[in-house]
């Protein structure tokens, strides 16, 4: 009996042990399923839920066609990959998926996004891992916009089975405003981010595992002169998050012209946290001005000893010149923007 009892517990055991660790493995040659022109399923992308975080406002419901150009189809059963499909925007039929599936219960995993390549998708659970994009070798997906589904599914035995589903955002936002013009040396800019992460966990929408990441934007001298607009989408790992961010401004051969970090970014998924100032000139010392060339020769003899006082001078003076910028919250179509000055 107690041979039988120490059985038992060592299998459960070993069980436990296989299970907790199990390696989540993501197909980088990924291809898709081939399928009927007409399955017994059909998947239709009616709308992307692109509304209001934190608002009891109306949903603002966006067309797929307006928000991604790719997308990433993902049946599972039994923790196994059964089915796969990837549209790029302007395939005939895009947002809806016509495939066979025999009767019983699936999961279904969609994923929208527009980066330069698809994200790499798990064979055994609803994972997607994107990864940095390189302007050296233009490989890697990049972080964008980026919206997900993930629901349970179930294929009758007759007729046909449909299935319409709305997708949300998965993505925050942290977007830098400068107040001053690119000058015309810089060519690329690097956005260095840490504390996200790269992989979308479709089953909770949120990411899993922690990586650092870097968004490029690329520059060939015309918009020199002009106010920069710089976005970075990261997948919080909860529904707020505070991050790092490093801002290098290059030049044509990748030397560093300038610089700026932010730290302790607070975050919140579906949000955009906006920094906005001078990027340019603050990371450049602003020079001595030149001596006064035509100093007055000759000085007032006689000044007046006894200048009458302000007449009206400030009872309260401000105690903190250089207070903490304060943080706003302006509603758009990407819910609260959480807003600051540096």
């Amino acid at each position: 009996m107690i041979n039988r009892i120490l059985s038992t517990a060592c299998l459960l055991l070993a069980l436990f042990t296989v299970t907790s660790c199990e390696k989540v493995v993501f197909d980088e040659e990924q291809s898709s399923t081939s399928e009927s022109s007409a399955g017994n399923v059909v998947i239709r992308v009616g709308s992307i839920d692109a509304g209001w975080a934190n608002a009891s406002t109306s949903r603002a419901m966006t067309k797929v066609t307006e928000v991604c150009t790719r997308l990433q189809f993902v049946v599972y059963q039994n923790r196994q990959r059964v089915k796969y499909k990837y549209q790029a925007l302007g395939d005939e039929g895009f947002g809806t998926y016509s495939l066979d599936l025999t009767e019983g219960s699936y999961q279904l995993f969609v994923v929208a996004s527009s980066g330069k390549e698809n994200a790499s998708i798990s064979t055994t659970v609803p994972k997607a891992e994107f990864k940095n994009w390189s302007p050296d070798t233009d490989k890697g997906s990049g972080f964008t916009d980026t919206f997900y589904y993930y629901g349970d599914m179930t294929v009758s035995s007759s007729g046909t089975t449909e299935v319409d589903i709305n997708m949300k955002r998965a993505t925050s936002m942290f977007r830098l405003v400068t107040t001053d013009a690119l000058p015309d040396n810089i060519r690329k800019i690097q956005i260095h981010y840490e504390g996200g992460s790269r992989i979308l966990d479709g089953a909770t929408g949120y990411g899993s595992g922690n990586a650092s990441m870097t968004t490029f934007y690329l520059y060939d001298g015309t918009q020199a002169g002009q106010p920069l607009q710089l976005d970075a989408y990261v997948f919080l790992q909860a529904e707020t998050g505070s991050l790092k961010f490093t801002v290098r401004a290059l030049d044509a051969k990748d030397a560093e012209v300038c610089s700026r970090e932010f730290t302790n970014v607070q975050m919140q998924r579906n949000c955009i946290t906006r920094y906005t100032g001078k990027f340019f000139a603050a990371s450049t010392p602003e020079p001595n001005p030149d001596p006064d060339p035509d100093p007055d020769p000759d000085p007032d003899p006689d000044p007046d000893p006894d200048p009458d006082p302000d007449p009206d001078p400030d009872p309260d003076p401000d105690p903190n010149p250089n207070p903490e910028p304060q943080i706003l919250m302006v509603e758009t179509e990407w819910g609260e923007i959480f807003d600051y000055t540096f």
